[in-house]
């Protein structure tokens, strides 16, 4: 019992499983900035403008909702099918600079997900991850507080990190993220 103290420390927050874009690189005194970085800094750099356009798009939607909920629902109907249309072009000419759809289990102070490279514990990542809700790109750091294989045998490897240098507007972005998405789950329970 005393060894799980430790582990439930480290889970203090509120998580859930997700399914995100995301990758991750090893990030070493030396290491030095690639051709696929470059590129997916770039399409990251493209998901981030139309996340904050987005947000500022919510406030003016708010206060058309206030007079006309027919207009209100119209124009989001539109954004949507925007956002649609922008993540199958962005996704389908970036996708692997950007990283493949992952799942992973996401906290405010860290996530765990699998990968075929085993990591040493206290490893220093660099990961980039894309949020679905907002479409919130998050470039995070962490270091590797778990390590340890699924099955026994060579293959898949359950990564557990946890953030460092974490700004409060990256974890409030997380958190939001994961009440959004429970709220779905309790909606839909609801509705079953």
């Amino acid at each position: 019992m005393s060894e799980d103290k430790p582990f439930l420390e480290r889970r203090q927050y509120y998580r859930i499983d997700d399914s995100v874009i995301f990758n991750y690189r090893v990030l070493q005194e030396d290491n030095l900035v690639t051709e696929q970085d470059k590129k997916a800094s770039a399409a990251f750099e493209m998901i981030e403008l139309f996340g904050q356009m987005n947000q500022q798009m919510r406030v003016t939607l708010g206060r058309i909702g206030e007079r006309s909920a027919d207009i209100a629902s119209y124009l989001k109907s539109l954004d949507n099918k925007i956002e649609l249309l922008a993540e199958m072009n962005l996704f389908k000419e970036n996708q692997s600079a950007l990283g493949l759809r992952q799942k992973i289990n996401l906290g405010a102070g860290g996530l765990c997900f699998c990968s075929d490279e085993k990591l040493k514990e206290g490893t220093l990542l660099a990961v980039d991850m894309i949020l679905s809700t907002d479409l919130s790109c998050l470039h995070l750091t962490g270091h590797v507080i778990e390590a340890f294989n699924n099955n026994g045998s060579e293959g898949q490897y359950n990564i557990s990190i946890e953030f460092s240098d974490i700004s409060d507007i990256e974890e409030d972005n997380i958190v939001k993220h994961i009440m959004h998405l429970q709220s779905e789950q309790l909606r839909s329970k609801r509705e079953d």
